[in-house]
């Protein structure tokens, strides 16, 4: 293994880690945020500064998530490549509307007027279904990141291949909450992207460890 290969293994295992790091503090903060919700409020239901959190972690998953599923094209056989290019060119649609609905609920959405444009904060809100910023996020969690997850996965072997291809279709399973307008199937996906993948990235993380120390003692 020369240095070039070397560095985006270790990119891969940093970038795995970050995104499972990630995520387990997404699911603390929402946790805390249920606890503390205000007296009336339904059970999900965030505020801040938990929603703010929430927000700003979810755009720092998305960049994470793409720089590992970099890593995994970059380090994929040939023969894989088109799958792995498949898998990153979703992850980079899947990044840029969850970034984007999110970057303008924390900027635009809040220094919105709730008498004068009420219509327009229900559209940027994720409280409501339909909305259309809940429908980019769930475009982008559900089938997006899905497909990516399901992609990526065939260069894996093993627990990890299992739980990315475990991830990526509760994802999509998930898509026929939105799709059909039954919402109770996004639960589907919530266990995908809220449990499932935390797991899956750390096993990837793993992975791109082992290979490293093995080449390394190889070396």
């Amino acid at each position: 293994m020369n240095q070039a290969e070397r560095t985006i293994r270790q990119v891969g295992m940093w970038s795995a880690s970050g995104t499972a790091i990630v995520g387990i503090v997404y699911v603390c903060v929402g946790a805390l945020g249920v606890l503390f919700r205000p007296s009336g409020g339904t059970l999900l239901r965030q505020v801040d500064p938990y929603l703010a959190i929430l927000e700003i972690l979810i755009i720092l998953a998305a960049l994470t998530l793409v720089t590992m599923v970099c890593a995994v094209h970059l380090c994929a056989r040939p023969e894989q490549r088109v799958l792995t290019l498949a898998a990153l060119s979703f992850a980079i649609i899947f990044a840029t509307l969850t970034s984007s609905a999110h970057f303008v609920s924390l900027t635009i959405a809040r220094h919105l007027d709730l008498q004068i444009d009420a219509g327009l904060m229900r559209q940027l809100s994720f409280e409501s279904w339909p909305s259309v910023a809940l429908g980019l996020d769930l475009l982008a969690w559900d089938l997006f990141l899905g497909l990516s997850f399901v992609f990526a996965a065939r260069t894996f072997s093993g627990r990890t291949r299992i739980l990315m291809t475990a991830c990526g279709s509760l994802c999509l399973a998930g898509f026929l909450g939105p799709a059909s307008g039954h919402l109770k199937l996004q639960f589907l996906a919530i266990a995908g992207y809220g449990f499932v993948l935390p797991i899956a990235c750390v096993s990837a993380a793993l992975h791109f460890r082992e290979h490293c120390v093995s080449e390394e003692n190889y070396d």
